[in-house]
């Protein structure tokens, strides 16, 4: 009599464990040198920093829509995890010491460690460094937009936690999520898909040169 000896050990490696693959900017410049990765980060965070001033109103919503956040998921899907976590805290940096990058201008210490746009500042962070991990991994291309959505989502931790934490007039007292998540919703989904859109025809030039 045969026996069937099941083996509970997989070879396959979890997707999250594995090792990254090359970056779309990589892989768009296979070339690139220390001196293409500088212009790579010095270039993501002026164009963070121009779409940051950008800003427009969807029908029925108060809340204006700036493209900061579809700059920064850009970042982190285009030029990976390393760079695109050190672009995010460049731009946070500039931001920092007085450079006009953020929303509508805005600069300096004050505006990021005592403003209600603190924590959102540092989601940037988290979400680019996310956004990055993930599109090394295999969530590229056509998956391109789980990423963004993922990294989306991850601004608002820090961003809910800072106004949880602190004491601003804003949001009104109870009106955490009615005030500092839902209104900006609708246009978090239209910069998400746009920056998954954008990504995946990168990813198809990349594979019509190879």
């Amino acid at each position: 009599m045969q026996h069937t000896v099941i083996s509970t050990h997989s070879n396959k490696t979890p997707f999250l464990l594995a090792s990254p693959g090359p970056s779309l900017f990589e892989c768009l410049v296979p070339i690139a040198n220390v001196w293409h990765k500088t212009g790579a980060l010095i270039t993501g965070v002026l164009l963070v920093s121009l779409l940051a001033q950008a800003r427009f109103f969807l029908p029925d919503n108060p809340v204006p829509i700036t493209l900061q956040g579809f700059g920064i998921l850009m970042l982190g899907s285009v030029l990976g995890l390393r760079l695109g976590l050190l672009a995010a805290i460049g731009y946070y940096l500039v931001g920092m010491v007085g450079l006009p990058v953020f929303a509508k201008g805005g600069a300096g210490w004050d505006y990021v460690a005592h403003g209600v746009t603190g924590g959102y500042l540092l989601g940037f962070i988290l979400a680019a460094g996310v956004v990055g991990y993930l599109s090394q991994r295999g969530w590229d291309r056509g998956r391109s937009l789980w990423p963004m959505l993922i990294g989306s989502l991850l601004i608002y931790a820090p961003a809910l936690i800072w106004l949880s934490v602190f004491d601003f007039s804003w949001p009104a007292e109870g009106k955490l999520l009615s005030g500092a998540f839902y209104p900006f919703i609708p246009g978090d989904l239209l910069k998400l898909v746009s920056a998954a859109v954008l990504t995946g025809g990168l990813w198809h030039l990349v594979d019509r040169k190879k």
